[in-house]
């Protein structure tokens, strides 16, 4: 099973999608202290529980920022197949404008994937190290967000049907437009509850990977429209089956998180 898909694509194509200069909401629907629990499932068998933290505010380079968490891990029974265990962090600025940090330390079948993004805007480079040492470096351009904290970027704006919207993502060695349309507005069910929501749908033509292997891929995301923008539900369809990642738990108030 290409579990790696829920690693690289479930959270870099959870990203892979979006958006241009736009208002923020006052207040932001998130803060720290609050933590997004979710289900894996492949073509409806459940593989793994995935979750989104929002860290205490640390400082990087003299600046506040936003440290977002992604963590991955496989359930016992598919550990002797595709075992997937690890975290992905972001690093952004308060505004959300401009990432200064992305991190990878996952476990992907019998290979560990580690690496750090440092994002050098004085320089105006974004250099990619590895076991210590530079091994790529690109040119960084104005509000590029990495492909973790590019999805929160997403829940401060204030979406609305027919949106088409593009912006910077760093996704590791490489940054590239990413562009996405919000489709419409309707009512999914997700844990038990009926949530009015914006369908999301990123151009996935152009990216590389398993989409690039698939003849007609796409992903689908569905963030609430209500004051928290929670990321509710994903499905992404390529050439090996359907992968969905849905909302499970939701635990802290944006409202009193952290307070």
């Amino acid at each position: 099973m290409p579990f790696s898909t829920l690693t690289k694509y479930c959270v870099l194509s959870v990203c892979v999608f979006l958006l241009a200069v736009s208002a923020q909401a006052d207040p932001l629907p998130f803060a720290p202290g609050e933590k997004l629990f979710y289900e894996v499932r492949w073509e409806q068998v459940p593989v793994a529980r995935v979750s989104l933290e929002v860290g205490p505010v640390e400082e990087i380079r003299g600046e506040a920022a936003y440290h977002f968490v992604f963590r991955a891990r496989t359930y016992p029974a598919l550990d002797v197949l595709f075992p997937v265990d690890g975290h992905i962090g972001g690093y952004t600025d308060l505004g959300l404008t401009r990432s200064f940090r992305l991190e990878k330390d996952m476990r992907e079948g019998w290979t560990r994937r580690a690496y750090r993004v440092d994002f050098d805007w004085d320089r105006g480079i974004a250099d990619y190290i590895k076991r210590g040492q530079t091994s790529r470096s690109v040119a960084l351009p104005d509000g590029t967000l990495d492909m973790l904290s590019i999805l929160y970027y997403v829940r401060s704006l204030p979406l609305t049907a027919g949106m088409t919207v593009a912006r910077p993502l760093n996704s590791g060695k490489k940054i590239h437009p990413a562009e996405a349309l919000v489709v419409r507005q309707e009512t999914i069910t997700v844990v038990g509850h009926a949530w009015p929501a914006f369908l999301i749908e990123p151009d996935v033509r152009k990216a590389g990977g398993i989409f690039k292997k698939s003849k007609a891929p796409r992903f689908l995301l569905w963030i609430s429209a209500d004051d928290r923008k929670l990321p509710l539900k994903v499905v992404s369809k390529v050439w090996v089956g359907s992968f969905i990642v849905e909302l499970a738990d939701a635990l802290a108030d944006p409202v009193t998180a952290g307070s």
